[in-house]
């Protein structure tokens, strides 16, 4: 597999691993990626510990690395989208 995606199959693999998560995880992963939020903030948002929150942001980071590494299903070879 090459270093960089097309950018259909990036944002494919990337919605199945977003999918993939909890609901949790998935509140977690979008404000650390996309709000840039603290440990800290996400603790006394989500009323667990800051550990806790580093917890499922790592989950949440392998388990999205994982689905971007994972090969596409045969069957999707038969659709244009």
């Amino acid at each position: 597999m090459t270093d960089r995606l097309p950018s259909r199959i990036f944002r494919r693999r990337g919605h199945r691993a977003l999918r993939r998560m909890t609901e949790r995880q998935r509140a977690i992963f979008w404000a650390m990626r996309l709000e840039e939020t603290s440990y800290p903030e996400l603790a006394e948002r989500h009323g667990i510990s800051a550990d806790e929150v580093q917890a499922e942001f790592t989950a949440a980071l392998i388990l999205f690395m994982r689905t971007l590494r994972e090969p596409e299903p045969w069957w999707l070879r038969l659709w244009p989208w």
